[in-house]
């Protein structure tokens, strides 16, 4: 997991304020409701993760169940060969221990090893070996056309088209499902239904933290733009109110307010996440994320969908203890926005963070409603 404190080189160019200028960054490599999260059934340990699998183990679980099926069903061959050879074998010892029994002590003999090779194999043992081979040959013809279809590289790529959010199946082909889901699990940014490809393409590619929040920043009015369109499409009842504040919120961005705009997109996600969670001890499993701790089970148990959902807001809600002395960081934290008011925080690359995430929830909570309705 990545935990930087600090990740940038200077000042954002774009985040020009009068009232105090920001500290210099250090330069670093590194939802009545929408759902009732008490019913259904629970997945699985790991669900979304395993949808989304190493594709070298994904082979090999492909082909150990035929390779089991076909030991119970084909000879052993090495115990064939050593029950054809073994005649063979008592022959060629009694031959070198004669010749043995014959050598002077002070000489060793040349041996006839073309009298040697000739009992050892007789045209019968060489006709049954020759059976086994190619009955094996034909058998494991038949499993590789069998299991062809399955390796077929047009397969795979529906697959990981399939399960790519809507806004990346464009670029199936240059991104991974599993690399967008490795990234989620490491980072507040958000992947659902924003950004456009390209710059997600831009994300997945940067080397790390501070690489990241640069694209926040060049790409920073397509952004606005990509989360609007989302935005102004979702309009189910069910988020109706929360969207209000956040079009005002985009508002308040459009009109170069992005310090005001941080703080409703701040408050927004809040009450998004309580309509998804009234319950505070389930709520706390997203909004208490601990350092360096690893994804809690009930993420775990998610679907893909809902987990590229919520993986980058559990993200963006990293502990943070003034009164313990924690550095407001840079990258944006729902904790230090609300109990660490500061030009470090405020910002316009966090603006458009929160926003995405904002969007994405909105996003998801619209399209979860409709399915439900």
């Amino acid at each position: 997991m990545i935990q930087d404190e600090d990740d940038d080189h200077g000042v954002d160019p774009d985040d020009e304020y009068t009232p105090q200028a920001e500290e210099p960054e250090p330069d670093e490599s590194s939802e009545e409701e929408v759902v009732d999260r008490n019913g259904g059934f629970r997945m699985p340990s790991g669900f979304a993760s395993s949808l989304l699998p190493n594709m070298d183990n994904f082979l090999a679980s492909i082909v150990a169940p035929f390779q089991e099926r076909m030991s119970s069903v084909m000879p052993d061959y090495s115990a064939l060969a050593r029950e054809a050879v073994a005649p063979i074998n008592e022959r060629l010892q009694e031959q070198m221990a004669s010749i043995v029994a014959s050598v002077p002590t002070f000489s060793v003999p040349a041996l006839d090893l073309p009298a040697l090779q000739a009992p050892v194999l007789g045209p019968a043992t060489l006709e049954m070996l020759k059976g086994i081979s190619e009955q094996h040959a034909r058998t494991m013809e038949g499993l590789w056309g069998s299991l062809e279809p399955l390796f077929d590289p047009a397969a795979f790529r529906g697959l990981n088209r399939a399960l790519l959010p809507s806004n990346l199946k464009e670029y199936a082909g240059e991104i991974r499902a599993s690399d967008v889901h490795e990234f989620v699990e490491q980072e507040g940014i958000p992947l659902y239904l924003v950004p456009r490809g390209r710059t997600a393409l831009r994300l997945l590619r940067a080397k790390d933290r501070a690489g990241r929040r640069r694209v926040l920043s060049d790409c920073y009015e397509s952004l606005m733009e990509d989360c609007a369109d989302v935005l102004e499409r979702a309009d189910h009842e069910a988020v109706s109110n929360e969207l209000g504040f956040a079009l005002d919120g985009l508002g308040a961005m459009r009109a170069g307010h992005a310090r005001s705009a941080q703080a409703m997109f701040t408050v927004t996600l809040d009450t998004l996440i309580y309509r998804f969670y009234p319950d505070r001890k389930a709520r706390e499993v997203i909004t208490n994320r601990k350092r360096d701790a690893g994804v809690p089970e009930a993420i775990d148990e998610m679907g893909v969908r809902e987990a590229l959902v919520w993986l980058p807001i559990w993200n963006a809600h990293e502990q943070f203890w003034k009164d313990k002395g924690d550095k407001v960081p840079h990258y944006y934290s729902r904790h230090a926005s609300v109990h660490g008011v500061s030009s470090r925080q405020f910002n316009k690359r966090n603006c458009i963070q929160v926003l995405m995430l904002v969007t994405s929830l909105i996003g998801y909570a619209d399209r979860v409603a409709r399915e439900s309705g």
